[in-house]
């Protein structure tokens, strides 16, 4: 059985949703195994990057810890299995965002009185006010430009003040203003509470935001470190072609 890597634990007494576990986590798609008995200990504060080439498997780990896959093995939140009370507490920005055919508001009013959240027109305006989407409020949603609509995608996904934040390669493609502002709140919401966990494949941005760091290949995590310990010194081969921008096999 391969030993489950493990950060430094922080006991985190607002937080019941950490530490995440995941012992002898396994996926299979169309015969094809695509996580392999994976183990990890997450109990970190801030903001946990998941990097590796494509195809090691990253996004495939967040579905599974979002509840989207049905997977083997277990996944525990502060020591209680997976539940829909769990899942109420996270949310999951993707890489293309799907937006309703309503305006810019109502795509966060429908998900937040859903989710039955109080003064949620308020928190709705407050949001698109710190994304910097104030002037669309009215706007159709789908009329936004790439930028906005993944800024309305977070502040939708905000709204519910979530304990976990998944983050799917979010700002790939994105103008730098929207790629500012969307750094600039992720990082606001990790220093007020909210554990994220983020696929990236740009290096700069990892650098600017990362806490800690897994790298993925092939369907295995090779390394989890502290990332000013991960860019120092890689402690995988795989790791060290990846960070020197060579072809990983």
């Amino acid at each position: 059985m391969e030993k489950r890597r493990v950060m430094y634990r922080v006991t985190l007494k607002k937080n019941n949703i950490l530490p995440i576990a995941v012992e002898e986590l396994s996926l299979t798609k169309q015969s094809e195994k695509i996580l392999k008995n994976i183990n990890l200990d997450i109990s970190s504060k801030g903001i946990t990057f998941i990097i590796g080439p494509n195809g090691a498997g990253k996004t495939q780990l967040l579905r599974c810890l979002h509840g989207l896959e049905k997977y083997s093995g277990l996944i525990k939140y502060g020591d209680q299995k997976f539940s829909e009370e769990i899942k109420l507490m996270q949310s999951f920005v993707f890489q293309q965002p799907t937006l309703l055919r309503r305006n810019t508001i109502e795509n966060i009013i429908f998900f937040s009185k859903n989710r039955k959240i109080k003064n949620y027109y308020d928190n709705a305006v407050n949001l698109l006010k710190l994304l910097k989407l104030e002037q669309a409020l009215f706007k159709p949603a789908l009329s936004l430009s790439s930028g906005e609509k993944q800024r309305l995608a977070l502040a939708r996904a905000l709204s519910i003040n979530p304990k976990l934040l998944f983050l799917d390669e979010p700002t790939s493609h994105l103008d730098p203003m929207s790629l500012k502002i969307i750094e600039k709140v992720i990082k606001s919401y990790s220093l007020n509470g909210s554990k994220i966990i983020f696929i990236s494949h740009d290096f700069n941005q990892i650098k600017r935001l990362a806490d800690d760091i897994i790298f993925m290949h092939k369907g295995e995590i090779k390394e989890y470190n502290l990332a000013k310990t991960f860019f120092k010194k890689q402690s995988s081969k795989e790791g060290k072609l990846f960070v020197q921008g060579q072809i990983v096999q």
